[in-house]
C-alpha cells in the first residue's frame, strides 16, 4: 500500500518531532524525500515529496521572498515540509507559515540536533521497501495475466480474474457501451450522474485511466464510482473497460492490476468481438427470415435456432418501438448530428428493455427496435399475457422517458404466435399496430393488435382489393368525385363520424368555422345521397372509410 505522513511520523526517527497539520494531510502519499540545499528546489520537484530544511537558503530572503518560495513548493504538490527549528530561525516564518496552512501542507517540527541522515535514510529505506513490493506484485500479476492470455481462456476469465484480484465487478463495453462481458449483472447498465465529470486517475499507466461518479438502477440508485479504461486494440477497434467500485475504492495496487488486464484484453478482444460480431449477424439474419416469412426449409430454421441458443418450443410475440422527436423539440441540427442522437438514444432504450426483460432476444434496426418477447401461455390466457407485455413496456417507456424527455415513444404489439414459424404474422399485425398509431397523431403509445378494432379484421384479408366491395355505394359516389374538394369533403366526413355527428366538435378538430362543416356536409349529402339518420348506413360508411385506409397504407 501507499507510504503516508502517517507511517513516516511512526518511524523511530521521529519520535520527537511535533506535527502541525490536520488528520487529513495524515493521509498525504510520500513518493520521495529531498533536503533543501538551494533557493531554486522547486525546479528539481516532481510531486508528492517530503522536503527537509533548516531554512538556510532563505534566511536572507524578505518576507515576499518566503512567501513566493513556499507558494513554488506547494505549486509542486509536495506532501509535507520537514524543519528544523531552533536552527536558522527561532521559530517557523510566519510567511511559510501562512502558506503552509492556505495550501495544506502539514509541517513536521524536529529537534535541530537530529542529522538529517537520521531521518532521509529510514523514509528512503521505506520508499525502497514499498517500490520493490510493488515491483514484486506487478511481476506476480503479470505473469498470471500472460499465462491466461496463452492459453486463450477469453475475455470471460481475464475479467473474473481481475475481479477476483481487486475485489470490485468488472464489465466490458463495446464503444457504444452495450455490454460485451460482466463479472455482476446489477452493474451493467448505469446512468451518469450530472454532476460529475471524468478524470485522471492519478496514477502513472500506459492506459488512460479516468475516474467518474454513476448510478446504478439495480443497485436502488446508488451513486458510486467507476473506474474507465478505454481501450484500442490493434484492428482499432475500441472498447472499454470499467472497473465498478461498489465493494472498495481502487487503491494503487488495483491499478497493477487492471493495467496488466487491459494489455491481456487489448489483445483477447479482437477475437472475441470478431466472432461477437459474426454470432450477432448470424442471428439477426435468422430473425430477418422468420419475421419476414422468408422460410425456405424448416429444418435448415431450426438448426440455425441450435447454433444461436434460440428457443424453438418458446412462444413469442413481436413487440416493435420506435423514438420520435417531439415537434416542441425539433431543432436545427444537421441532420448527421440527429442521426447520431437518435442512434445513442436507441442504444439507450436497447439497454432498457433489456434491464426489464433479461435475456430478451433483440433487433436493433436503422430507426426502430424489434424484439421476440417469449411469453408462458397460449389459448385463453393470451389476452392476459399481452396486458403483461404492456405492463412492463410501460415500465420500459417511463424509466426511458425520465432520462431522455424531448422524444416519443411508440410501441405496436402483434399476437403471440403459434410456432417460430409463425412470426411473420405477429410481426406484420405490430408492424400495422404501430402504423395505425402514428396516424393517430399521438406522441406516445402503446397499443397492441387487439387495440385496432375493426382494423384486426380488415388485416386478415390476404388481398386487400377484396375489400373494395365492401364499401357502400354512397361512399363510393364520394370516392369518384372528380372536384378539386374531394379530399377536404372526406375528411370532413371522416371526423364528423368519429365525433359522433357532432358538428361543433368537428369543426374544432378540423380548424374550420362551424358553418363551413356544415356546408360541407350538405354537400357530401347532394354528391352521394347519405342518409345521416340512418344508423346502418352510417355504420357502414364508417367500416367503408377503414377499408380506405387499409387499403391506402397497404398501397
Amino acid at each position: 500500500m501507499d507510504f503516508q505522513i502517517k507511517d513516516l511520523l511512526n518511524l523511530e526517527a521521529f519520535k520527537d518531532a511535533d506535527y502541525i497539520g490536520d488528520k487529513l494531510e495524515l493521509s498525504y502519499k510520500v513518493t520521495g524525500i529531498t533536503v533543501v540545499d538551494s533557493p531554486d528546489i522547486s525546479s528539481w520537484i516532481r510531486g508528492g515529496e517530503v522536503i527537509v530544511t533548516s531554512f538556510y537558503p532563505i534566511k536572507s530572503m524578505t518576507e515576499k521572498e518566503m512567501r513566493c518560495w513556499m507558494s513554488e513548493l506547494a505549486d509542486k504538490k509536495i506532501s509535507a515540509l520537514i524543519v528544523k527549528i531552533p536552527k536558522v530561525f527561532e521559530e517557523i516564518p510566519k510567511a511559510v507559515l501562512d502558506i503552509c496552512h492556505k495550501r495544506s501542507i502539514p509541517i513536521i517540527k524536529i529537534p535541530k540536533d537530529i542529522p538529517f541522515t537520521e531521518i532521509t535514510y529510514p523514509v528512503m529505506g521505506q520508499l525502497f521497501n514499498k517500490e520493490a513490493e510493488k515491483l514484486k506484485y506487478f511481476k506476480e500479476i503479470h505473469s498470471r495475466f500472460t499465462e491466461l492470455s496463452l492459453q486463450n481462456v477469453g475475455s470471460d476469465v481475464i475479467i473474473k480474474t481481475l475481479d477476483e484480484l481487486i475485489g470490485n465487478p468488472v464489465t466490458i463495453y463495446n464503444e457504444s457501451f452495450q455490454k460485451i462481458a460482466s463479472t455482476n449483472s446489477d452493474v451493467e447498465l448505469f446512468y451518469e450522474f450530472s454532476e460529475s465529470d471524468e478524470k485522471e486517475s492519478g496514477f502513472d499507466t500506459k492506459f488512460p485511466f479516468y475516474r467518474r461518479t454513476v448510478i446504478f438502477p439495480k443497485l436502488y440508485e446508488r451513486k458510486l464510482e467507476q473506474i474507465l479504461v478505454p481501450i484500442t486494440t490493434v484492428n482499432q477497434t475500441k472498447i472499454n473497460l470499467v472497473v465498478h467500485a461498489v465493494n472498495k475504492e481502487v487503491n494503487e495496487y488495483d491499478f497493477i492490476a487492471i493495467e496488466n488486464a487491459a494489455t491481456a484484453l487489448s489483445l483477447e478482444l479482437v477475437k472475441q468481438l470478431a466472432i461477437s460480431e459474426v454470432e450477432k449477424k448470424f442471428k439477426n439474419d435468422l430473425i430477418d427470415d422468420l419475421v419476414s416469412g422468408k422460410i425456405k426449409s424448416v429444418n435448415s430454421i431450426y438448426d440455425r435456432a441450435a447454433i444461436t441458443k434460440f428457443d424453438t418450443e418458446g412462444k413469442y410475440a413481436v413487440v416493435i418501438f420506435n423514438l420520435k422527436p417531439l415537434q416542441s423539440k425539433l431543432t436545427k441540427e444537421k441532420f448527421a448530428d440527429k442521426h447520431q442522437i437518435l442512434q445513442k438514444h436507441y442504444e439507450f432504450l436497447e439497454n432498457t428493455i433489456d434491464f426489464y426483460l433479461t435475456n430478451a432476444i433483440i433487433r436493433d434496426r436503422v430507426d426502430e427496435i424489434l424484439v421476440l418477447w417469449k411469453v408462458s401461455a397460449r389459448g385463453d390466457n393470451d389476452k392476459k399475457e399481452i396486458n403483461k407485455i404492456k405492463q412492463t413496456v410501460k415500465h420500459i417507456r417511463d424509466k426511458f422517458k425520465a432520462s431522455i424527455k424531448d422524444y416519443a415513444v411508440q410501441v405496436g404489439i402483434g399476437n403471440i404466435s403459434e410456432t417460430i414459424t409463425d412470426l411473420y404474422k405477429s410481426y406484420n399485425e405490430a408492424r400495422d399496430t404501430l402504423t395505425i398509431g402514428q396516424s393517430s397523431q399521438q406522441e406516445d403509445f402503446i397499443i397492441s393488435f387487439n387495440d385496432l378494432g375493426i382494423y384486426r379484421l380488415l388485416y386478415k384479408f390476404d388481398d386487400v382489393n377484396q375489400l373494395k366491395d365492401f364499401i357502400p355505394a354512397s361512399l363510393q359516389r364520394l370516392l369518384e368525385y372528380q372536384k378539386s374538394n374531394k379530399d377536404a369533403l372526406l375528411e370532413t366526413l371522416n371526423i364528423f363520424l368519429q365525433c359522433q355527428q357532432n358538428i361543433a366538435k368537428s369543426a374544432q378538430l378540423l380548424f374550420v368555422h362551424y358553418k363551413t362543416v356544415t356546408y360541407r356536409l350538405e354537400r357530401i349529402k347532394e354528391i352521394t345521397g347519405m342518409n345521416y339518420d340512418d344508423p346502418e348506413e352510417m355504420l357502414s360508411v364508417q367500416v367503408g372509410l377503414r377499408i380506405i385506409d387499409v387499403i391506402e397504407r397497404q398501397e
